[in-house]
């Protein structure tokens, strides 16, 4: 098939970069190409894929001369795609569901992803084009709007030729993602006190970081290693006898839980938005209802079979099953479409 993956262009498309979406649209380039697609991304320059590459802008929000209003960036990123939509078989759309008013004026059927937790807003856009292919990333994720039924639920999947297994772990435990009052890093350092362990802290840094966490950091009981990629990001994850995921607020997915897993590492989460779809309790690690419990949870994940969180992760969250799964949906409404 000839498949246009449509990115947001906060960041380049690329293998380590800074952007969720982006990654997971670098991964699935790589797969759907590895699998005998020809695929056209639609992204910043600066991008990297193993497609074509069709640079919308000379770069993210505000850079190098793209327009500093990130939502105008993103309708142009969008509206260039639908502008060569005859050269596709389908377009998949990463932007915030904002292609659905312009599924109408395409050439090509559209498939669309959010990645992000829907509101009122989203769900009163899709009720607007009924009969969109809109698919989930979680079953969480749109479970406030049950009058809206996705195409399919795919879960993100991740390379396992990125992680490496680690049957041993080191002395620390690990906080890795951005540094929001959402995501729990203070919850994260919390835990790790009241267990008498060493805590990394891996994230870029920001206000938020610099106000609330940063004092913190003592350099002993709690260390700050900055932002990490490829090799760094791996050895970290590999090395934690448990990766923290300490979220205050629901979200419909987390991807670092299956970067963790691939390594053999177990998870301790709280029981909020699509935790418990992705955490298999007492395999791949354990979800807590309070704060007191998310404390007890850790040493018990130290305990599990770190070799099947493995067999698990590679079963559950791999990059093939994804681009399988969307390939799936790419044929059958590609199918719809020609009916």
């Amino acid at each position: 098939m000839r498949i246009a993956q449509v990115a947001t262009v906060c960041t380049p498309v690329r293998r380590d970069g800074a952007g969720s979406v982006e990654t997971i649209v670098w991964l699935l380039t790589q797969e759907l190409v590895r699998q005998g697609h020809e695929v056209t991304v639609f992204a910043a320059a600066g991008s990297e894929t193993a497609g074509e590459l069709v640079a919308t802008l000379p770069g993210p929000y505000g850079q190098a001369g793209s327009p500093i209003d990130w939502q105008l960036c993103e309708w142009i990123n969008l509206c260039r795609a639908v502008e060569q939509s005859d050269r596709f078989d389908v377009l998949h759309c990463h932007a915030y569901l904002w292609g659905l008013p312009l599924q109408r004026l395409a050439r090509a059927p559209m498939v669309h992803t959010l990645h992000v937790l829907p509101g009122d807003d989203m769900a009163q856009l899709w009720r607007m084009v009924p009969g969109a292919c809109v698919t989930a990333i979680s079953r969480y994720q749109w479970s406030a709007f049950p009058d809206l039924c996705p195409a399919a639920v795919i879960h993100h999947g991740v390379d396992p030729a990125q992680f490496t297994f680690r049957p041993q772990s080191e002395d620390y435990l690990l906080y890795l993602g951005r540094f929001t009052a959402d995501k729990g890093p203070l919850v994260a350092v919390a835990a790790a006190r009241a267990l008498g362990i060493r805590l990394l802290l891996a994230g870029p840094p920001s206000p938020y970081f610099r106000e609330q966490v940063a004092p913190l950091v003592d350099g002993r009981s709690v260390e700050y290693v900055g932002f990490v990629t490829g090799a760094e990001r791996d050895r970290l994850l590999g090395g934690a006898q448990a990766l923290l995921y300490p979220v205050q607020y629901p979200e419909p997915f987390g991807l670092v839980l299956a970067e963790a897993m691939m390594c053999g590492t177990p998870v301790v989460a709280l029981h909020l938005g699509a935790v418990p779809e992705l955490v298999d309790e007492g395999i791949t690690g354990y979800s807590a209802a309070s704060m007191d419990e998310f404390i007890r949870q850790v040493p018990r994940s130290f305990e599990l079979d770190r070799s099947r969180i493995r067999r698990q992760a590679e079963a559950r969250f791999t990059a093939e099953r994804m681009v399988r799964q969307y390939v799936q949906v790419y044929r059958r409404l590609l199918e719809q479409w020609r009916d």
